[in-house]
């Protein structure tokens, strides 16, 4: 099973070799930001942006039902075959919770597994969008 790797910003550094960078400004970067979590008070506030991250990539527009977070969340799932087999990096320290481990979980499912996931996903989000008023991103509910 591929591993999360703790990105450095030291001299020296480098990127391994078969590693994706995941963390906020990446393509795969969490939405959710961990300073976010602590102001609102939150114990453990890498676990919550890691939870709110597995919830909203699950399909959940409950805070951020924007056409912009839909395509971001979009993004990812298209590209989630593509982080299979691979080393994620992030900021966050090992002995923290982590987006990126959401990322290897889903990225490493059995390939039909991940599959029925996304469309779930797709036909949810679509459910969603039209329920608050909006057109569907997927070409209707399921």
């Amino acid at each position: 099973m591929p591993n999360r790797i703790q990105r450095k910003r030291t001299t020296g550094w480098r990127k391994p070799d078969n590693c994706v960078i995941v963390s906020r400004p990446s393509r795969y970067g969490n939405p959710c930001k961990v300073g976010t979590m602590e102001e609102m008070g939150y114990v453990d506030p890498h676990a919550a942006a890691a939870d709110y991250f597995a919830t909203w990539l699950r399909g959940s527009r409950f805070g951020s039902p924007t056409d912009e977070s839909d395509q971001r969340r979009e993004r990812i799932l298209t590209a989630l075959p593509t982080l299979r087999g691979k080393d994620l990096a992030c900021t966050c320290r090992p002995d923290q919770a982590c987006h990126a481990d959401v990322l290897l979980r889903w990225a490493n499912l059995p390939e039909a597994e991940l599959a029925e996931r996304i469309t779930w996903i797709r036909s949810r989000v679509d459910v969603q969008r039209v329920n608050d008023g909006d057109e569907p991103m997927y070409g209707g509910q399921s």
